[in-house]
C-alpha cells in the first residue's frame, strides 16, 4: 500500500473539522504508549537498521560508456552518505566525551545542590543543542545525497543493485534522524518510500516497527485536534504494520505473533 493521501488531508488535523467521542478521546489518550510496550525499543540483531551504518565501497554501476553521468553522480552521493554517517558517528563521540568529562568538573561558587542541579542541566541543553545540530547538519548531507541520486534518469541505473542499496541506505540514515528529531509525518513519509525501493526492504521488521510507533503518534495528534477520520486512518495503519512487524519479527506461528494480532482484533 503507497502512502496514504496524508499529506492532502494533513491540514484537517489542526483545522479539527470532525468531533471524537469522549469515550474514544479518554479511552486512546489513557494508553499513549502502548505500541511501545509492545514492540522492542531497538532493532532486531543484524539488521541494517542497527547501530553502525553500512557504508557502500565506490563500485562502478554499470559497465556501459553512456552512464559516466550517472556513475559519477552515484559516486558523489555515496561520498555524501559516507562523509553523513562519518561525521555524525565522530561528532557524537565528541560530544559524549565532552559529556563525561563535564562530570568531572568543580565548580567551587556552587554551594547548594540547587545550584549544582542547575549548572548540570545547562550543561546537558548545551550537548542536547550540539547533537540537535550535528544532526541537522548530518541530514543536509543526506538530502544532498538524495538530490544527486534523483539527478540520475537512466532506467537500468535506477533499476541496478548498487543504486537500491545506496538510495535504501540514505533513506535509513535519513529517517532514523527525523525519528530523534520526533518529525513522525517524515519518518512515515521516507519508510513508505524505503519499502518500495523493493520487496527486500518491504520484508524488513524495522519499518514496520516505526510505522506502527509514528502512526500511534500520529493518531494521538488527531484526537487531541478531534479529527476524527485521520484517527480512525491512523489507527488502522498503526495496527496493519504492527501485524506486519509481528509476523517479520516473531513468525505467524509463534505466541507473540498471536498475542499481538488478539490485540489488534480488540481494536488496539
Amino acid at each position: 500500500m503507497k502512502f496514504p493521501s496524508l499529506f492532502l488531508s494533513i491540514s484537517l488535523i489542526f483545522l479539527g473539522s470532525y468531533s471524537l467521542s469522549s469515550k474514544d478521546t479518554k479511552q486512546t489518550v489513557s494508553t499513549e504508549t502502548r505500541v511501545e510496550s509492545i514492540l522492542p525499543s531497538t532493532p532486531e540483531s543484524g539488521s541494517p537498521w542497527g547501530e553502525d551504518s553500512k557504508k557502500l565501497e565506490t563500485i562502478p554501476i554499470l559497465n556501459l560508456i553512456d552512464e559516466k553521468n550517472s556513475q559519477k553522480r552515484w559516486q558523489d552521493a555515496n561520498k555524501e552518505y559516507a562523509s553523513a554517517i562519518d561525521q555524525f558517528e565522530l561528532g557524537k563521540k565528541n560530544i559524549e566525551k565532552n559529556r563525561e568529562d563535564s562530570k568531572k568538573d568543580v565548580y567551587y561558587e556552587d554551594r547548594y545542590e540547587w545550584q549544582k542541579q542547575i549548572r548540570r542541566e545547562n550543561k546537558e541543553k548545551e550537548f542536547q543543542k550540539q547533537i540537535f545540530d550535528l544532526r541537522s547538519q548530518t541530514v543536509g548531507k543526506l538530502v544532498k545525497g538524495m538530490n544527486l541520486l534523483d539527478k540520475i534518469e537512466n532506467p537500468k541505473v535506477k533499476e541496478s543493485a548498487p543504486y537500491l542499496d545506496l538510495k535504501s541506505g540514505i533513506y535509513r540514515e535519513y529517517i532514523k534522524h527525523q525519528e530523534a528529531f520526533k518529525n513522525y509525518l517524515q519518518v512515515i513519509d521516507f519508510t513508505h518510500r524505503y519499502m518500495e525501493l523493493s520487496s527486500k526492504n518491504e520484508s524488513e521488521a524495522e519499518p514496520h516497527r516505526l510505522l506502527a510507533l509514528s502512526y500511534e503518534k500520529m493518531e494521538q495528534t488527531a484526537i487531541k485536534s478531534k479529527n476524527q477520520e485521520l484517527y480512525y486512518e491512523f489507527k488502522e495503519l498503526k495496527k496493519k504494520h504492527l501485524l506486519r512487524f509481528a509476523e517479520i519479527h516473531y513468525g505467524q506461528d509463534s505466541k507473540e505473533y498471536t498475542a499481538i494480532a488478539e490485540k489488534v482484533g480488540r481494536d488496539f
